[in-house]
């Protein structure tokens, strides 16, 4: 079975905090198990959160059940007010079952978080879908005593964005997906001249700080953060105009990085200067390439 690389760009944009990150582990919402209507949302208007509960990979407890169901969410912030508690969901908090297995989510982004509409754009949405009562803290198998989904991530994207930072060649298409096998070359562009963090603009080097997430769910590093600097397949090249690029051929760089038997499923880059000084030395910001089959 060929493989393909589903692109979602600018997936999780957020301060670069080591170590951190409110969707660690969860499953992207790729079109499937997850989406938006719109597609390319303003939060000040009306947005919808679709969940197919069928295609969780992980969690199938809530398959066939007539629910009712409700949202837990926990970013861009964690709304209390509106989502009640793990074993009592708020009434504003519940889903609309659209036909069998999917369920959808309606909202006022920047209402029901109570933030601005930047903060959703750069954080996306982590959350999960669950009973009134989520359970007893175990897990989501039938005697693991907890009734909800896998943790979920939907990067938002703004309508009302058009250049972009960071992209690739070759470029993403309908829903998000970059059609190439992992045998074929790929590119990774940064685009330093539309970068608005002052300390990383007119940067003379750029690092790819590379996290390989396997099949076996296990993440795997490139080269750890505090060797990234010293691994020359790593740096990004500067073609003397501002543009920053990694071109390579996935198969081949990943060869000696997972065990034998694991496959590559998903990619996770953040983009820093060397030597790194912290927060101040990167491009804010994870950008996730997620590995896929037909």
């Amino acid at each position: 079975m060929k493989k393909l690389i589903h692109i979602i760009p600018l997936l999780f944009i957020a301060p670069f905090i080591f170590g951190q990150d409110l969707c660690s582990g969860a499953e992207i919402g790729d079109g499937s198990l997850a989406w938006l209507v719109p597609a390319t949302p303003d939060v000040e208007d009306s947005v919808y959160i679709y969940i197919d509960v069928s295609q969780d990979p992980n969690c199938d407890i809530l398959v066939g059940d007539p629910g009712p169901f409700y949202i837990w969410t926990w970013s861009p912030v964690q709304p209390d007010d509106n989502i009640g508690t793990w074993n009592n969901s708020g009434d504003n908090a519940a889903l609309e079952q659209v036909d069998g297995n999917i369920w959808r989510f309606g909202m006022i982004p920047t209402e029901f978080y109570g933030v601005e509409a930047e903060e959703i754009y750069d954080k996306g949405f982590c959350f999960l879908i669950k009973k009134s009562d989520g359970g007893t803290g175990g897990d989501c198998s039938a005697a693991g005593g907890d009734f909800k989904t896998t943790d979920i991530f939907l990067n938002v994207p703004s309508p009302f964005v058009f250049e972009r930072k960071v992209y690739s060649f070759p470029d993403v298409v309908a829903d998000d997906t970059l059609y190439t096998q992992l045998d074929d070359v790929f590119t990774v562009f940064y685009n330093n001249n539309i970068e608005e963090k002052p300390t990383m603009q007119n940067v003379e080097n750029i690092f790819a700080y590379m996290r390989v997430i396997g099949d076996d769910g296990q993440t795997y590093n490139v080269s750890s953060l505090s060797q990234v600097g010293n691994n020359p397949a790593l740096e990004l090249v500067n073609d003397g105009t501002g543009i920053f690029s990694l071109t390579m051929i996935p198969e081949e760089f990943l060869a000696d990085v997972l065990p034998a038997g694991v496959s590559p499923a998903r990619l996770r880059f953040q983009l820093i200067t060397w030597p790194l000084c912290g927060s101040d030395c990167a491009v804010d910001g994870d950008f996730y390439f997620v590995i896929g089959c037909p």
